[in-house]
């Protein structure tokens, strides 16, 4: 079973990294006037669907939902499983499944442990298979499929609908059909071209190729890792002589120039010819639709979020000036754009949509008929085409009696979001200060504390889960930096056990009798579940290497156990992410004390509260 899986994300990874289809490349279908918006359900989202005026046409029942599709049908998920809706609301998969396809000639592929099974879109099982390792989504009506050989490779080959094979598995990449033929990777360096038959339309002898979604051009590299392009019978389209490239849109491909490698202005535009429409002088540039790209001029270090973009024509015209941190692609005639304070919409022209809503903050306007859907700041919205809130989110926690936890912003900065609680309407005015002002430095303060020491440009994002259990308040916090110039960004997590009467925030200490030496036993238990767990292949820790827990160690109080968690790299490497350990209350009910306010405030609630 594992070796199974871990198959099956090795191929996705593989066939995702070299698969580059733009967003600009998904099939345009009907449009459903339906858009994920959620309920409230006392202190429960409950995510469904609304119309343009804003009332739900589908109820919210479910944890997450997806926009819905072309094919008029939207992934749904509950407890981690995936299922399937149409407009109506109507389940057409259950939700049981761990993953599912994009619904592509009418059918659908599911994966649930490791059985596949693919269904058509109106639900009718076609067929169930464990023989496969990857089933990808049907395309002229060949479904790519890869097998583990006696010999513990993975081949791959193409099934139909209902499990016939059509070309038996001996590739170590297959692609997609379209237009009657498919790319597949013979062995290493080795590709070629073959029809509906298997037969081979043209060997190609590359370093690497790959296809754009329509078969109508490929990528190729070089001995020399030199990057070109080849048409749709595999002949030499333009000869390889860029440090780097896209797939063709409309005519037109975006490459960096092997000239300037290594120089600050690197990329330009080409017809499909190879000549140059838009000079190599951009320090990135992307294509948005309709002719317009949106490009950047000034050196990018690792990501270009602090560097301002301009929209320029295929005569490299720009419509605007270098105004802009994020641009997004044309939808409906109109492009999102934000400027580091806000973000709105702009026309064809660049002209700014003044009677079309603006909001504070970064993120992305997506125009419909008659809808704006907004997601700015990690947040979803909706407005009519008079600027007017349809719905937006509420992230209040309601607690007893008037009070409630409502969301705050700080955001002083580009790359900085910071979300934090805030207590209202309590009886008590006077700890609701105190607990606010307390909040406020653990959320606002101290991080940018922190963050004020770093020279280089560093992003930070935080955001923050609540949850009462009686008189305690569970405050959750998770950030996540990234430091210009760092192999990746770091996520932290800090939890808060709050007493709603004193204004206590407890430490792990406070659990346990005084002398009752917490330390090692909880040490003692963590290590012994690392070993195992190691051992059963559910990970690779540190476990000679870990000395105990601290004394402050992070944790969290559920129902019938504690949980204690380590940041990455504590305790094991850093692909692990937070190693979390649950330590059931009645494996330490010796040295808990269970006479404290903080067990008290966790087990039982003040009369009148």
């Amino acid at each position: 079973m594992r070796k199974k899986h871990l198959f099956l994300i090795s191929l996705a990874i593989l066939v995702f990294t070299l698969s580059s289809c733009s967003e600009n490349d998904v099939e345009v279908g009907k449009e459903v006037g339906l858009f994920p918006a959620y309920e409230k359900e006392g202190n429960k989202s409950v995510w469904g669907f609304i119309d343009e005026n804003g009332d739900f046409k589908i109820k919210g029942q479910y944890n997450q939902v997806e926009d819905f599709d072309q094919n008029g049908v939207a992934k749904v998920y509950q407890e981690g499983k995936v299922g399937l809706i149409n407009e109506s609301g109507e389940l057409i998969l259950p939700i049981m499944y761990d993953a599912i396809s994009e619904a592509k000639d009418g059918v659908i592929s599911a994966l649930q442990g490791n059985i596949y099974t693919i269904v058509d879109i109106n639900g009718k099982i076609l067929y169930t298979t464990d023989d496969y390792v990857f089933l990808g989504q049907s395309s002229d009506g060949y479904i790519a499929a890869a097998k583990v050989t006696e010999d513990d490779e993975m081949k791959m080959g193409y099934i139909d609908k209902n499990g016939k094979v059509l070309i038996r598995p001996e590739y170590s990449i297959a692609y997609d059909f379209n237009n009657g033929k498919a790319l597949v990777m013979v062995s290493e360096n080795k590709y070629a071209l073959i029809d509906k038959k298997g037969k081979v339309i043209k060997e190609l002898n590359y370093e690497s190729v790959s296809p754009d979604d329509k078969n109508e051009t490929f990528i190729f590299t070089n001995e020399d890792h030199l990057y070109g392009y080849l048409d749709s019978n595999g002949d030499v389209l333009v000869k390889p002589k860029f440090a780097n490239a896209y797939h063709y849109e409309e005519d037109m491909a975006i490459v960096y120039d092997s000239k300037t490698h290594g120089k600050e202005d690197k990329w330009g535009v080409i017809d499909n010819k190879g000549k140059f429409i838009i000079k190599p002088k951009y320090t990135s540039i992307r294509y948005l639709g309709e002719g317009l790209f949106a490009v950047s001029k000034d050196p990018i270090e690792e990501s270009d979020m602090f560097v301002k973009k301009a929209i320029i024509n295929t005569e490299g015209k720009k419509l605007t000036d270098f105004d802009f941190y994020s641009i997004g692609e044309v939808k409906n005639k109109y492009i999102s754009v934000s400027d580091g304070e806000n973000t709105f919409l702009l026309d064809l022209k660049g002209n700014k949509a003044t009677k079309l809503p603006q909001l504070e903050g970064m993120g992305q306007l997506t125009y419909f008929n008659n809808l704006i859907k907004a997601s700015v700041d990690g947040r979803l919205s909706y407005y009519n085409n008079k600027g007017k809130v349809v719905w937006e989110e509420d992230r209040s926690y309601k607690l007893k009696g008037e009070g409630v936890v409502n969301e705050k912003k700080y955001s002083p900065k580009l790359g900085v979001t910071i979300y934090y609680p805030e207590i209202e309407n309590t009886d008590n005015k006077e700890l609701e200060k105190h607990l606010n002002e307390e909040l406020y430095r653990l959320f606002v303060t101290e991080p940018m504390e922190g963050l004020e020491k770093s020279e280089a440009e560093t992003t930070l994002s935080i955001e923050y889960g609540v949850k009462r259990s009686h008189d305690l308040l569970v405050i959750h916090k998770s950030a996540y930096y990234f430091m210009q110039g760092a192999a990746h960004g770091m996520p932290t997590e800090e939890t808060y056990h709050v007493n709603l009467n004193t204004g206590e925030f407890y430490k792990l200490k406070d659990l346990f009798k005084a002398n009752s030496n917490y330390v090692d036993k909880l040490s003692k238990i963590v290590k012994e579940q690392m070993a195992k767990r190691q051992s059963e292949g559910q990970g690779v820790y540190f476990v000679d290497e870990f000395e105990g827990i601290r004394e402050d160690q992070n944790f969290i109080l559920f129902k019938d156990y504690i949980q204690l968690y380590f940041y990455p790299y504590e305790v094991a490497g850093y692909a692990e992410g937070f190693s979390r350990f649950n330590i059931p209350y009645t494996d330490i009910d010796d040295i808990m004390n269970k006479d404290s306010d903080f067990w008290w405030a966790f087990t039982s609630t003040k009369k009148g509260n």
